[in-house]
């Protein structure tokens, strides 16, 4: 299998993840949607990330799309994602709240990165930061011990520490150490396993300059 796009991406990551977890081989190619977009558009049209090109030569777009994919592919004695029930249903609900902040915060950052300063629209910058503010509080009332799901990782863990991930990285100052301990204490959880430390972004994966 060959997953594209960047680890500096909570989707990406999230998928990269999930296929460490379950032991899948596969390699990357660490396109820019910004750096090369006539390679990412042969990929997928709409120049967006992930993708995960199958053994059976199948694109699968939508990080959602394919961590069902690997899920129904780990069998449901090792699926990350619960088969049925309220189990089921607090995952996805956790990750329906994760990949929401995540693009709050993907939202955020670049209408920041790309408009100067007195250019960026005050009252969608307040709503943006409202949404952000308000997914992680969520998720820190909702947050079990060690994992979200209180005894063992689910897909809601891998989701949601990737979105962390990204949150510190681009914009540290929303998520204190003095607050939503919960959740610093899920990443930190997190970001120690293997399949976390695997697919860490480099130094290389990057987002342009503001010109």
């Amino acid at each position: 299998m060959i997953l594209v796009g960047q680890y500096d991406s909570p989707f990406v990551r999230r998928v990269a993840v999930t296929l460490h977890h379950y032991h899948m081989p596969f390699t990357r190619n660490a396109l820019s949607v910004f750096s090369n977009v006539k390679e990412m558009k042969a990929i997928h049209p709409m120049v967006r990330v992930p993708s995960l090109v199958t053994e059976d030569g199948e694109t699968l777009v939508d990080s959602g799309a394919i961590l069902d994919y690997l899920d129904e592919k780990a069998g449901p004695a090792r699926s990350l994602t619960p088969a049925h029930g309220p189990e089921r249903r607090r995952v996805l609900q956790a990750m329906a709240f994760a990949t929401g902040t995540s693009e709050k915060i993907i939202a955020l950052f670049f209408e920041r990165l790309f408009h100067e300063p007195k250019a960026v629209s005050k009252d969608w910058e307040k709503r943006l930061l409202s949404q952000i503010e308000a997914g992680i509080a969520w998720l820190e009332h909702e947050c079990g011990s060690p994992w979200f799901i209180d005894s063992h990782m689910t897909q809601a863990d891998v989701t949601v520490g990737c979105m962390l991930s990204h949150l510190k990285l681009r914009m540290p100052e929303l998520f204190p150490a003095n607050k939503y301990l919960k959740l610093h204490s899920l990443s930190f959880h997190c970001e120690t396993r293997d399949e976390f430390v695997a697919a860490r972004h480099s130094e290389n994966e990057t987002v342009p300059k503001r010109k």
